[in-house]
């Protein structure tokens, strides 16, 4: 992950940029890099919430996508349950 260099009055920051996807489990889908990943930086911020939310995982984990530079969750897909995959129950 590259570092910012804006300038602020001479003083360079060095804090970390770009995003975070992660989850509790394993995530896998057509844009993962490698599946069973549970963490993935990206620089761009459209990227990983396109990335997370194109994800899946398993049932009652989710996917966030955090600033790293300021921690801040940007975008959260909820979990899956089981039973609302499709499955039909009487």
């Amino acid at each position: 992950m590259k570092s910012c260099k804006l300038r602020d009055g001479g003083v360079t920051c060095d804090a970390p940029r770009g995003y975070r996807v992660q989850c509790s489990a394993p995530m896998w889908g057509i844009l993962c890099r490698q599946p069973g990943e549970q963490q993935v930086l990206v620089e761009d911020r459209c990227a990983a919430i396109t990335l997370a939310a194109k994800s899946r995982t398993d049932p009652g984990a989710v996917i966030e996508v955090v600033h790293v530079a300021t921690g801040e969750v940007v975008f959260s897909k909820p979990p899956v349950h089981a039973l609302s995959r499709g499955t039909a129950h009487a």
